[in-house]
């Protein structure tokens, strides 16, 4: 049973969605810092949860076309990460992917530019501090976890 909510309002389903979404960036950004890699059982386990949370709750979930972005972006990512390995892990490719896969085309978008700006004025900083050099790299995960509470807050204070 679906339950009608206020103009403005985000539907239950949309938030308990983002906030998993939240959990499982937080865990992977935590690993990316420490291990330096992003385990595939927690991305296994965050899409099994989608799918499940979106089936049962969630009524505009269009499966083909979060599907196609998910799919267009993993395959993107991970040539990406193919060519360039020094650039971006292939843990990198899959979150990215599944992130798509769940958030959609113009979510992802939005959440994917966020990571980019954080992760381009900390490199920044670091550089002008001289605490890293070009030569250093950086975990991606913990800016896409932050583009990803991005994503929540502007959800739930309806403000982007």
């Amino acid at each position: 049973m679906v339950v009608p909510v206020a103009f403005g309002q985000p539907d239950t389903g949309h938030v308990v969605l983002y906030l998993c979404l939240l959990a499982v960036c937080l865990y992977v950004a935590r690993t990316d810092i420490y291990e330096r890699r992003i385990p595939n059982r927690t991305l296994l386990f965050g899409m099994l949860f989608v799918v499940i949370l979106a089936l049962l709750f969630i009524e505009d979930y269009f499966w083909s076309m979060h599907a196609l972005s998910g799919i267009v972006f993993f395959l993107g990512f991970a040539l990406f990460s193919f060519c360039l390995p020094f650039a971006m892990g292939m843990g990198d490719a899959k979150l990215l992917g599944f992130l798509a896969f769940a958030l959609g085309f113009q979510e992802f978008l939005s959440m994917f530019s966020i990571a980019c700006v954080t992760a381009f004025l900390t490199a920044l900083l670091l550089s002008l501090t001289k605490k890293a050099s070009a030569r250093d790299t950086l975990p991606f995960a913990p800016f896409v976890a932050t583009g990803m509470l991005w994503q929540l807050l502007s959800l739930v204070l309806d403000f982007v």
